[in-house]
Parts: structure tokens; sequence; C-alpha cells
């Protein structure tokens, strides 16, 4: 006879361990990374472009960059030697500059796209990836307490400059905090860190500090968020090349 007991009764009408939640994949985690990134329907931000050379010397231009959805966008200089200019994203294959020396529209040829923008340490291409789900197909690296990193590497119909890409994502907000970039030699060529979060109305978060550093050379670029404001209704006419052409 089995001698029902206090201690097995309790084993007994225990309740059944709670599974632990799945974490998600890395594609779950790129995806959440690109939609905080792009957390708005619409953006505009003011923001100072430092361009640091390697015997510091120091460059800064101003520009203000809209962006609509997650693919077009318009970037316009208000300060500097390069004041007037403007670079018009309608997709990551169709990307125009307005020079105002010339005064004239000129698209971005698919050659050029490598080169910097604006004397930067970003390439025009850089500037032109809002969602890197599109392109690239991740995998889980490494975690820490904090944050997951992903290693990316280019579909086979993406045309890019990098044979890999490595993001540090914050684990909690998904935010992208830093982005390693190598060539197809497997070299590191710079480094990107987003730093100094704000928090803004309806859980919209943005790093306001950012550093791209050459890492071969140690050139560095600088951009700080002046002012940042989203969901205002811009309109679609804004992002054409005709208005790119007009507008100035």
């Amino acid at each position: 006879m089995i001698r029902i007991t206090a201690a097995l009764i309790a084993v007994l009408t225990a309740a059944p361990a709670r599974a632990e939640p799945a974490k998600p994949s890395a594609a779950e985690i790129l995806d959440r990374m690109d939609a905080a990134n792009n957390a708005f329907t619409d953006q505009t931000m003011e923001i100072a472009l430092t361009v640091q050379d390697v015997d510091g010397s120091k460059k800064t231009y101003e520009f203000t960059l809209l962006q609509k959805g997650d693919t077009k966008r318009l970037i316009h200089f208000t300060s500097g030697e390069i004041k007037g200019m403007a670079t018009l994203v309608e997709d990551r294959n169709s990307v125009y500059v307005y020079l105002p020396g010339f005064k004239k529209v000129r698209r971005v040829t698919a050659n050029t796209m490598s080169q910097g923008f604006a004397g930067s340490d970003l390439s025009n291409d850089d500037m032109a990836i809002t969602r890197w789900g599109r392109g690239w197909e991740p995998r889980l690296d490494r975690e820490d307490e904090t944050s997951v990193w992903l290693v990316l590497t280019p579909k086979a119909d993406e045309k890019s400059e990098y044979a890999k890409v490595v993001h540090r994502v914050d684990k909690v907000r998904f935010q992208q905090m830093e982005t390693h970039y190598y060539n197809r030699s497997g070299e590191l060529v710079k480094k990107l860190e987003a730093t100094e979060p704000k928090e803004f109305a309806g859980g919209v978060r943005r790093n306001m500090h950012i550093v791209v550093t050459d890492a071969r050379t140690g050139h560095r670029t600088v951009l700080d968020t002046k002012s940042f404001k989203f969901n205002q209704g811009l309109e679609d006419d804004l992002f054409t090349v005709r208005q790119l052409q007009w507008g100035k």
C-alpha cells in the first residue's frame, strides 16, 4: 500500500512547469530592427554631418533628411560649400542627385553607388538602405546580456560592395546599435556606432549620435541629429525627380 504523505500530494498536484518562450530567430530579430528603424509613416530630421580627416581637420555640413515609408528619402544640404545639393532616393535602384553648380539632376549610376556620400565615410548606397531584410540573409552569431549579434550576407540578387555586415541589436528595443562592414577579402572596412538614445511620443526611439569610422585609416564621420519629427503627413510629390529639379 502506498502511503499518502503531504510531500507526495504536493508532487502529484504541482502545476506543470511553464515552457520557456521561444527565442526569436535571426530573421525575426532583423525584422524587428527594421521596424524600429522605420517606426513611422514619415520623418523629418535636421542633421549636422562632420567629416574629420586623419590629421584632425574637420568640415561640418548641415542637411535635412525627409523620409516617407521605408523606401523614399530626400536629403537637402543647407550649409557649407555644398549648400543646395540634394539627393533623392526613390528606391535602392533609383537614386538622383541635384548639383546646384550645374543646375541639373543626374542619376547616380550603379558603379558610383559605392562612392562616398558628400565626402563622408558613408557611401551613396549606405544612405539608400532603409530596410536590411529585403536584400540580406541573417544568422545569429552570439549574444550577451544586452545585445544580439547578427551576421548578414547579401542575397543572390543583392548588389553590394560588402561581403557581409554584422549588426549589434539591442535585445529589448531591437535598435541597431553597431554595424561592422566587411569587404570581399574579409577585411573590416568601417564601423558604425549609434549612441545617445532619445524617447519620443508614441514609443518611437532614436539614437541621436552616430559615428562612422574607417577601420583602415581612422577617418571619421559624425552625424548629430538636431531635430526629429515624424508622422507629419508628407506628400508623395516631395519625393519626385520633378520636385528635386523645380524645388531648387
